[in-house]
């Protein structure tokens, strides 16, 4: 039996224990709530790692319930940063920073989305637009340039990640659409709905940390068409259902625990794990700076313990800078935009620390 059979094995020596214990003390946990406050804000960085899946069990959840994935192991680290809507390209934010035009697409912040590349259409630099208030957390569209036009694309309705508070039992539905057109070439829809509940509320076990949570399932079927104008002819093309099972904490931005599947097949698991990263190897983030993802395309982030401030530059094999971001005093995380650049290795310096690192770019 692998690794991960064994994390997801319902007969494990520890989670027979860890279920046994938490039966007799049961009553010393409560069910949390999770409300806007436990949402992504404009600043916030989350760094979590993913790895594969090969045995899953999407029942395994109800009321006052443990999950035991404390021996999960990390293999590939992520990060996401969310930034203020007026950092990101004017253009994009002409539908998502307009609260008197379009108020329901005024976001609170952007992440740096992915790419998409279908036919004829390609979709680069693209930035995920995001709303949260006291009754919800929205995705309202995004940006990106369109075959290198900047456009934005405005989800309409948008789609409701969650209502919001969200508690034990509590289920929504969401039904949301985008489309784009590339005049003489193509016109793409995807249609969208979502139907959430919340499944299960308890105690989570993970590696390096244990955390109360509330589960939630949400189930997506997407449906995508086509018509390409050079050939005048169209098409409808479903997609395979996707669940997302999410334990979310309160506090954590984004779920500490995600499991995907794709088809009723588990695909990726995407999890908290409190450690920092180079490669393979993990170091003492105390004594030097840290560059995560490393390789990376588009955003490098760069952890430093001094907390010094100063300028942090990127200069590629020939010497030169090619971009550059200023620290103020007090940061512990600076990131800096590396998309467009070459693939190569460059390396990163803090002018004023001795400190400096590699850094692999792979577009």
């Amino acid at each position: 039996m692998t690794m991960l059979n064994a994390f997801f094995s319902s007969t494990s020596i520890r989670a027979v224990l860890v279920s046994t214990t938490f039966t007799f003390f049961g009553g010393l946990c409560a069910q949390i709530t999770i409300d806007q406050t436990d949402m992504p804000s404009a600043g916030d960085l989350s760094v979590r790692w993913t790895t594969a899946v090969t045995a899953f069990d999407d029942a395994d959840t109800g009321p006052n319930h443990v999950w035991d994935y404390s021996t999960l192991a990390p293999t590939l680290e992520t990060a996401d940063t969310a930034v203020a809507v007026s950092s990101t390209p004017f253009l994009y934010q002409l539908f998502f920073n307009n609260p008197f035009v379009y108020p329901d697409h005024d976001a609170d912040y952007a992440v740096r989305g992915q790419e998409f590349d279908f036919q004829a259409l390609q979709l680069t630099e693209v930035y995920d637009y995001f709303r949260r208030d006291a009754d919800g957390f929205d995705n309202v569209g995004f940006g990106a340039n369109i075959n290198g036009v900047p456009a934005s694309v405005q989800r309409l309705p948008v789609d409701h990640i969650y209502e919001l508070p969200l508690d034990f039992g509590n289920t929504s539905s969401s039904f949301s659409t985008w489309q784009v057109e590339v005049p003489t070439l193509l016109f793409f829809r995807q249609e969208q709905q979502r139907d959430n509940t919340v499944d299960g509320w308890g105690t989570l076990y993970l590696s390096t940390d244990t955390f109360q949570v509330l589960r939630v399932a949400s189930v997506l079927n997407r449906t995508d068409s086509v018509y390409v104008d050079q050939f005048g002819i169209g098409f409808t093309l479903p997609e395979p259902e996707t669940i997302e099972y999410k334990w979310l904490a309160e506090g954590m931005d984004i779920p500490v625990l995600q499991v995907n599947t794709v088809g009723g097949q588990p695909t990726t698991v995407r999890f908290w794990y409190d450690s920092l990263t180079v490669g393979t190897t993990e170091i003492d983030a105390a004594a030097a700076p840290v560059v995560f993802p490393n390789p990376t395309n588009d955003l490098v982030h760069v952890r430093l313990p001094n907390a010094d401030g100063g300028t942090l530059s990127l200069f590629d094999a020939a010497g030169r800078m090619v971009r550059s971001v200023t620290v103020p005093r007090g940061a512990v995380i600076a990131t800096v935009d590396v998309a467009g650049l070459a693939s190569g290795l460059y390396d990163i310096r803090l002018d004023n620390s001795v400190w400096s690192g590699k850094l692999a770019i792979e577009q």
